[in-house]
């Protein structure tokens, strides 16, 4: 979290824009509030003010030369490769100490730059008597031309790379200037950023910045991203309709932009920006910690987040991903089916904050305790319609859904999940849905990930004894341990009467877990728990014993399950659970793992 301004012209800037509202100005007054919409494409809140990064316009010479003059235009060519080349060595070292992600996507363009293909085919345009700008516009925009036609979306969005490396080199060859020095603390406004730019613009004190163009899975946003420089995207003609030197704040949570905020909106943004600033120091030095054992195996955190301010904490806790979105919620909100645009609108909104981490989307859940008004009264509807059940009796809302899924996933970064699984059968009927609604979106001509993956939730005995038949199929596995335990023991999870009955660490319980990690593992498929058991305080041990790579939990429970999974010892834990499998009851595990873990926290703690 950052602010460019400090406490004495915070105050400057609350009694300016004060002054200026109790001024005589008419209502059409350029200085009252505004606010603009884009996309989120980096956290964080800014206070400070307004730089416009614009450009010369470009100026290219299309007249023909003469053919004594084609080797001094060969020649100014081969020198704009040789200076743009340098200048872009030298951001790249830069790159390598302060964003080591930035390094490889400059290399990228200093590979076309010097691109032996691209060099010989403007070399042979200049000797058809056109200029050396005039020959390097027309070869990359060709190329460029290839790109943004693809369907696929990463293609699309590579296309800038290519204009990157022919502005940077028309800027040389037209000796065309912008604006390149900007003020300590100030945000920078632009039609578009490179790379380069935000590099060499941090370096003189840039602390964020707004775009009218570029994408969520942009390099500048994934550039921004790593630079910790909160940033929005997105903002139609941002660099005409707001000039340098206002005031602004910038929300790079929720993608807005606030140019001349009132003063009660300039103290709220503080606040805001002071409590994010508390929690990520609460939070201290765990968050950049690796998530691993003491003796060195990896353990992927995941979180559950349904909306865009848990997936915000998910982060903000260093998660890797968002491992569970239940759908179903929109039920709630909306109290109907939502339509396919809603659910595009949603999804999209969800992936693109989560970008480019996983976000792991749960088809809808619908049946036992949460019917939502859908289902008639069921004698027994935990036994009853539920699920994929549920979803396979309704193919018109599925249909919907997954349309809605797979038009929000252009970034690959979506995954399918669907729920309650109980046969191969059922799941291949699931998948078939899926296929059909690929080809429906071929034929409407839209963009989705084609490669979507689609897992299978393993909540049912059935399904963990068919694990390995499963997962020929799935892309991976999610364990919903809250289901699990409750079908396995015949127990009502909700029912207070039993509670004594509803037990997570009963062996039985155990061993359908571990039977669906060696089912994940001999399909070479990644095996997660996303149900309450992965942030139990006692359960680390033992999931990691039985072989669980990937937890997901609550937002809120990720760095306690982090501080824990680095004191446990993978070694220690497969022991332990090995021996824990041959107990016979839930209350003896239980006290067989508090007894090891009080053995293991007298030893020293060599993990933190």
């Amino acid at each position: 979290m950052n602010t460019a301004l400090e406490h004495n012209e915070l105050s400057a800037l609350i009694q300016g824009v004060t002054t200026s509202r109790r001024s005589s100005a008419p209502k059409s007054d350029r200085r009252k509030e505004k606010r603009f919409k884009g996309l989120p494409a980096s956290p964080g809140i800014v206070i400070g003010r307004a730089i416009t990064h614009t450009t010369e316009p470009l100026t290219i010479r299309t007249n023909s030369i003469a053919a004594q003059d084609v080797a001094l235009e060969q020649e100014r060519f081969r020198t704009a490769v040789h200076e743009c080349t340098s200048e872009l060595q030298r951001i790249i070292v830069m790159a390598q100490e302060e964003a080591p992600v930035a390094a490889p996507i400059l290399e990228a363009q200093l590979f076309i730059m010097n691109d032996p293909t691209v060099g010989e085919m403007i070399q042979q345009r200049i000797e058809q008597l056109i200029t050396a700008e005039y020959a390097v516009q027309q070869v990359f925009d060709e190329h460029h031309r290839i790109l943004q036609h693809a369907p696929d979306t990463y293609l699309r969005e590579r296309a800038m790379d290519l204009d990157n490396v022919k502005n940077r080199l028309l800027d040389y060859l037209c000796n065309r200037t912008g604006t390149r020095d900007v003020e300590a603390g100030c945000i920078v406004l632009g039609s578009v950023l490179t790379p380069s730019d935000v590099m060499l613009f941090k370096k003189s004190g840039m602390v964020a910045f707004v775009t009218e163009l570029s994408g969520i899975a942009s390099h500048t946003a994934i550039l921004a991203r790593s630079l910790h420089l909160p940033s929005v995207i997105g903002v139609p003609n941002v660099a005409s309709r707001i000039n340098s030197g206002v005031p602004v704040i910038i929300d790079g949570y929720a993608g807005i932009v606030i140019i001349h905020p009132k003063p009660e909106t300039v103290a709220k943004y503080e606040r805001r920006r002071i409590d994010f600033e508390k929690r990520e120091k609460k939070l201290g030095r765990l968050t950049k910690l690796n998530s691993q054992t003491s003796d060195g195996r990896k353990i992927h955190l995941f979180a559950n987040a349904d909306t865009l301010d848990e997936i915000e904490e998910a982060r903000s806790s260093g998660a890797e991903g968002v491992g569970l979105v239940r759908t179903e919620l929109q039920l709630i909100e909306l109290k109907r089916l939502p339509t396919e645009e809603e659910q595009v609108e949603w999804y999209t909104e969800l992936a693109e904050r989560a970008y480019p981490l996983p976000l792991t989307v749960r088809a809808f859940d619908i049946g036992s305790d949460k019917s939502f008004g859908m289902l008639p009264p069921e004698p027994n509807p935990a036994l009853g319609l539920r699920g994929l059940r549920f979803l396979l009796k309704n193919r018109g809302a599925f249909m919907g859904q997954i349309r809605a899924i797979l038009r929000a996933s252009q970034h690959r970064n979506v995954r399918l999940m669907l729920p309650m699984v109980t046969s191969v059968q059922e799941f291949q009927k699931g998948l078939a849905i899926v296929e059909q609604a690929k080809k429906s979106l071929r034929d409407d001509e839209m963009l989705f990930d084609d490669n979507l993956p689609v897992g299978a939730m393993i909540e049912t005995p059935s399904a963990a004894l068919m694990a390995r038949e499963l997962g020929a199929l799935a892309d991976f596995f999610s364990i919903g341990t809250n289901d699990l335990i409750q079908y396995t023991l015949a127990a009502d999870r909700l029912n207070a009467s039993i509670i004594n009955v509803y037990d997570s660490f009963h062996p039985a319980v155990l061993r359908l877990i571990k039977m669906t990690v060696e089912a994940a593992q001999f399909n070479n498929i990644p095996v997660a728990v996303c149900g309450e058991f992965a942030g139990h305080s006692a359960a680390t041990e033992l999931l990691i014993g039985l072989g669980i790579e990937e937890l997901s939990v609550v937002p809120s429970v990720i760095l306690e399950l982090k501080k824990r999974i680095r004191k446990t010892s993978y070694t220690d834990a497969v022991t332990l659970t090995t021996e824990a499998l041959q107990l016979n009851t839930g209350i003896e595990i239980r006290k067989y793992v508090a007894s090891a873990f009080k053995k293991s926290s007298k030893s020293p703690n060599k993990a933190e």
